[in-house]
């Protein structure tokens, strides 16, 4: 049993959990949970929206953009994000970042969390007229749904846009 250091101040839970997972190897994992739940907040919702981080090894951090022209832009901003990653994480987690074109889903692609836009007064009356011929009220009910939440998402889009 070790002996107790007198007159120490406590250590934070969470300092002597992550010493003890580094003494057997065990942090890297913690590490690319870090970055990945940083990422947002590093690059911004617009990044984060066309971007996915796949993984972090020996300091490399892999990311995955939507297309070649973001991984152009994203080379251009590429120390900017590493010291930034590196300041939120409160230590030098990412040294370097390779970026890739891969394929993101459009389920992926999310735009930033916010309440839908409320729908115009136009808009309802458009999708009220476009589902009041149908005989059918279960029908008429979804898509009354569907429409409402295509006008929302392309108003998101569009102040993304800056329209």
């Amino acid at each position: 049993m070790r002996k107790r250091r007198s007159g120490s101040a406590p250590q934070p839970l969470g300092d002597i959990l992550y010493a003890a997972l580094k003494r057997r190897g065990m942090t890297a994992g913690l590490d690319i949970h870090a970055v990945l739940k940083l990422w947002p907040a590093a690059v911004g919702p617009r990044i984060a929206a066309q971007t996915r981080p796949d993984g972090l090894r020996a300091g490399r951090l892999f990311v995955r953009a939507a297309s070649s022209v973001w991984v152009q832009q994203l080379h251009f901003l590429k120390q900017e994000i590493i010291e930034k990653l590196n300041a939120l994480c409160g230590k030098p987690t990412v040294r370097e970042i390779l970026f890739t074109v891969g394929h993101i889903p459009a389920a992926e692609l999310s735009l930033p969390l916010q309440t839908p836009p409320a729908l115009e007064a136009r808009d309802r009356k458009m999708i009220e007229e476009s589902t009041a011929g149908l005989a059918d009220r279960e029908l008429a009910a979804i898509l009354r749904r569907v429409m409402e939440k295509e006008i929302s998402r392309r108003r998101r889009l569009e102040a993304l846009r800056g329209r």
